[in-house]
């Protein structure tokens, strides 16, 4: 008896085993949600402004629309040309003022509007580190972004129509640039 009740939950638990390694799980993300999350991480290092111009060409191929509505803290504007205006300003001040400031991405969420990852909404966060010209580092800033997406059917790309960012660099409120 001792034997055949053994061997019998030896096979039950084999079977639940096989069944749980060979589902797809129900929570699997949808492939346009994991395109429109790539995109935003590959978009990322481009788009921040620190110390070097790698922003730039998102406002030279139109990956950034022009009438793009940008709500940065407090700011509101209006317009590709504000915007890289505004993060011209944003990078001078850092350049002048860090020897570094790094944005590191901690999380991305996206919400597709269509299977290719298209259209939609992204929101992104990130944690920010600074290190002085003196040398002093500063971690603990938070950084987040949320961005709507719309594909241009024209340059078959996906196109920044709006974006709020909200950033809280490390040691607020005292930054070095105060």
């Amino acid at each position: 008896m001792h034997f055949k009740l053994t061997t019998a939950l030896s096979a039950v638990a084999v079977a639940l085993t096989a069944t749980f390694v060979n589902v797809t799980p129900a929570a699997a993300k949808p492939a346009g949600v994991v395109a429109l999350e790539k995109w935003m991480l590959d978009i990322i290092p481009q788009i921040f402004p620190n110390t070097t111009t790698n922003w730039q060409p998102l406002f030279d191929n139109e990956i950034i629309v022009p009438d793009v509505k940008l709500m940065f803290n407090a700011r509101t504007i209006t317009g590709r040309d504000s915007m890289r205006a505004l993060w011209e300003s944003l990078n001078q001040i850092v350049v002048a003022r860090t020897k570094s400031y790094v944005l590191e991405p901690t999380g991305v969420v996206a919400f597709s509007l269509d299977d290719e990852g298209h259209n939609g909404w992204v929101v992104a966060t990130g944690a920010t580190t600074l290190t002085t010209k003196q040398g002093r580092c500063y971690t603990g800033g938070g950084a987040s972004a949320w961005v709507s997406v719309v594909w241009n059917e024209t340059m078959q790309a996906r196109t920044i129509t709006e974006w709020r960012e909200v950033n809280t660099p490390p040691n607020y409120p005292n930054y070095p640039w105060s």
